[in-house]
């Protein structure tokens, strides 16, 4: 009797050890997956170089949000991968990082890059390649003409030169001198700051520009005192703006500044200093979360952003970290509507409709950034702290 109990209780272990091996469970053998293939991403970032006051809360937003897509469930039941590349601020790196996570890392879609200049690099690429883009870049380059597949968050040179010359024809100034980067995102600034100036009675009495690099602007700023300007238009990212502004102070140049969206953050001031105040700038309105009105469509989304963002880094949201998160949420939206299908992807997106902490988003066929100036506001550096322009 012994014998058989003995025999039926080692049968039994046997049969269970077949089972749980052919579940992955033992023999030292691996699990069987309990969920399916990633989606992967690729994510091109200024993370270094001139450009990186803009990558890094880029990639920190992309961060904080695939954290919470993912604990979430994923997307459509798969989890998100991002491969997070930086281009150095250059366009050549921006153009290798594209190719190698096309090729290499075998990405779905693409985020980035910080600048105008490395996106329409990284735009000509996925485009050839077939690739979903959504840029974090300004120049309307990006979107326009409109090629299938590649997208942008940021306002465009358009929206902001829109904005700028209401608020400039409100106040009954019509001469003005521009000082814009050289680079792609100025010249694209420059580029629309004169297409539009006829249609709103603007004169632009001095035209001049700088290198990204350059430490001084002060013989630009001394031609443009020179002429009966009534304000200046900065175009550029940090620090090219703040150095103008301090150095404007130093000439002692009274009239009205005005920067464009590209240096509408904290850096701003920072850099600035005391130089700051009774300096305009454009911008979203993500820049003033407190002061968006409680109606405003905006307004949770910005509100919810804030308080996620602030708790994760220590440190309040600026602009650009808005424009990859909006980037990224556009993305999730474009897979879902997709069904995760690469190839419907690009098409999808034309499809979706997105309140973000940029903008109301309502991209078209014929429109690849869906923004337009209604969502920028004017606002004003008193004390320190940017105050909106009524």
């Amino acid at each position: 009797m012994k014998k058989q109990t003995r025999n039926w209780f080692t049968g039994l272990i046997a049969s269970s050890l077949l089972i749980l091996t052919a579940c992955g469970g033992g023999g030292g053998q691996p699990a069987a997956k309990q969920t399916k293939d990633p989606i992967k991403v690729g994510a091109v970032f200024s993370l270094t170089g001139p450009n990186s006051p803009l990558g890094v809360p880029e990639k920190q937003a992309v961060e904080m949000m695939l954290k919470k897509i993912n604990d979430g469930g994923g997307v459509n039941g798969r989890p998100l991968e991002i491969v997070f590349e930086d281009d150095k601020s250059d366009n050549t790196e921006a153009v290798k990082a594209v190719k190698k996570l096309i090729s290499k890392d075998k990405v779905i879609a693409v985020l980035g890059s910080s600048g105008s200049g490395p996106s329409l690099g990284m735009a000509e690429v996925a485009s050839s390649e077939k690739i979903t883009m959504i840029s974090m870049a300004a120049a309307n380059q990006i979107t326009d003409p409109v090629r299938a597949g590649i997208y942008k968050t940021p306002h465009t040179d358009i929206h902001g030169t829109k904005r700028i010359y209401n608020y400039l024809k409100e106040k009954g100034i019509t001469k003005i001198g521009i000082l814009y980067d050289s680079n792609p995102y100025g010249s694209g600034w420059a580029e629309q700051l004169k297409k539009f100036a006829p249609e709103y009675g603007i004169t632009i009495v001095a035209d001049e520009k700088y290198g990204t690099k350059d430490t001084s602007m002060s013989t630009q700023l001394t031609k443009i005192k020179s002429t009966d300007a009534k304000a200046i238009i900065v175009a550029g990212t940090n620090p090219g703006p703040s150095t103008i502004v301090k150095e404007a102070k130093q000439l002692g140049i009274s009239i009205p500044i005005i920067s464009s969206h590209g240096s509408a953050n904290s850096k701003f001031l920072e850099l600035a200093g005391d130089s700051a105040n009774g300096v305009l700038l454009v911008a979203g309105k993500l820049l003033v979360p407190e002061l968006v009105e409680a109606n405003d469509p905006q307004a949770p989304v910005i509100k919810e952003f804030v308080k996620s963002y602030s708790a994760a880094y220590n440190n309040a949201p600026d602009g650009f970290a808005g424009y990859a998160y909006d980037g990224l949420n556009l993305l999730v939206e474009g897979l879902k509507l997709s069904g995760g299908d690469p190839a419907k992807l690009g098409q999808a997106l034309e499809n979706v409709k997105y309140v973000g902490v940029t903008g109301e988003f309502k991209f078209s066929s014929s429109d690849h950034n869906g923004l337009t100036e209604d969502s920028m506001i004017m606002v004003e550096v008193r004390n320190g702290k940017f105050q909106i322009v009524k």
